[in-house]
Parts: C-alpha cells; structure tokens; sequence
C-alpha cells in the first residue's frame, strides 16, 4: 500500500523537486540583495548549534522540519503554499551556495555539510508536499458525493505515509546532520 501511494505520486514529488531546483539559482543570483536579510538568521541558527548538545540539536532539526512537513501537508490543500516553501527552501541552498564560495570554503565543503542528511530530509519534504497537494487536488471534483469521499481517502493515505515514512525519514535526517553533518564540517 505505502509503495502503491508513493508511486502515485511521483509526478508531485517530481514537480516539487523541480520547483525546488528552480529556486536554487534564484538564491545565488539574488545574495547580495537578500544577505542583510538572511545572514543574521543564519548566524543565529549557527550559535545555537555550537551551544547545544548534539542529541538537542538534532531534536530541534526535527521538530523544526517536522514543523515544516505538517505545514506541506495541511497547506497543501491550498495548492501554491507547498511550491512557495520549495521554492524558498531551493532559494536558500543557492543563497548558501554563494555564501561558501564568498568565504572560499567552496562546493566540498558544501556538499559535505547538506548530502549526507539530505538523502532522508529532502524526499520527506518533498513527500509531504506531494501528498498534501494531492488532498487538495481532490477538492476539485463537481460531484460533492464523490469529493468527500476522495478526500477522506486521501487524507487517510496521507496518514499513513506521513507517519509511516515522513516522521521516520525526518528522525534520521535530523541526527545525521546533527552527529554527523556537522562533525564533517567542523
């Protein structure tokens, strides 16, 4: 059944993933204009990790990411809210990106620090969007009989994948990149 979902999917998954993709050269070109904006934030998010113990840093990824999925999968009943996230999420890796080639630490470095977790933390996001966006693709439908019904089947779905795959891919993301992410870049 989880499979049979997945598979069902794909196509959103893959619509995310490419919205996503797009946002990330958004993130590059437009650095200097947004820096003011996000370096502060960045810096904050950085003293607090360096504060914190490792176990309550991967606690706080996860119940921030956690956060972010449930909000994929509720707003994604509104249909635009999960590709504005995506695309603010890519925006963020290109600002990222620009930001370690500006303090020449470059791509190693990068890719250090993000694809270890990010094999388990970008396909749960990205799962939650898909589904979320699903609900709310069932809403239009002109037979209210037949809506109902495939709305509760899709929140039903959506349930299942969320607790059965999303909450256990975002837990090992959140302590990979705690224990072992941030040993990498350290």
């Amino acid at each position: 059944m989880i499979i049979k979902i997945l598979k069902e999917n794909t196509s959103l998954m893959a619509i995310c993933l490419s919205i996503f993709i797009i946002g990330t050269p958004f993130g590059f070109i437009f650095f200097e204009e947004t820096e003011e904006a996000l370096l502060p934030n960045l810096k904050q998010i950085k003293e607090k990790i360096l504060t914190e113990s490792k176990s309550q840093t991967a606690l706080n990824i996860f119940f921030n990411n956690l956060i972010v999925s449930l909000i994929l999968l509720a707003g994604g009943t509104f249909i635009i809210l999960p590709f504005f996230i995506m695309f603010t999420n890519g925006f963020l890796v290109g600002f990222i990106i620009k930001l370690l080639l500006e303090k020449n630490l470059g791509l190693i470095f990068f890719i250090k620090g993000i694809i270890l977790h990010s094999v388990f933390e970008l396909p749960a996001i990205f799962i939650s969007a898909a589904m979320g966006i699903r609900i709310g693709l069932s809403y239009l439908t002109r037979d209210n009989k037949r809506r109902v019904s495939r709305v509760s089947q899709r929140i039903r779905e959506a349930a299942v994948i969320y607790l059965l795959v999303v909450i256990p891919l975002l837990l090992i993301a959140a302590f990979v990149e705690a224990f072992i992410s941030a040993e990498l870049v350290m």
